[in-house]
């Protein structure tokens, strides 16, 4: 940060605080997981594992709740939960 700030001829400022409020998440119901992989394709962040033909499920502490793998799910077994 310091060394941006210099770059740019600027004071440091202090880094924004995270916070997970109204967060989402992705969560596979995976008694209907069927094991396409078209999730897993999908997801920019890779928090989602499994092998084809076997279950999947979601890293939550990955996952950014994009939604991306909603849709692409044949089996509607992907639904999106808030992480508060």
């Amino acid at each position: 940060m310091r060394r941006l700030a210099d770059l740019l001829g600027r004071d440091p400022a202090p880094l924004a605080a995270t916070t997970t409020e109204g967060a989402i998440l992705a969560i596979v119901d995976e008694a209907l997981c069927i094991g396409c992989t078209y999730c897993r394709e999908v997801c920019p962040v890779d928090a989602i594992v499994g092998a084809h033909q076997f279950m999947h499920t979601v890293i939550v502490t990955e996952c950014t709740g994009c939604e991306l793998c909603v849709p692409r799910c044949p089996v509607d077994c992907i639904s999106v939960v808030s992480a508060a």
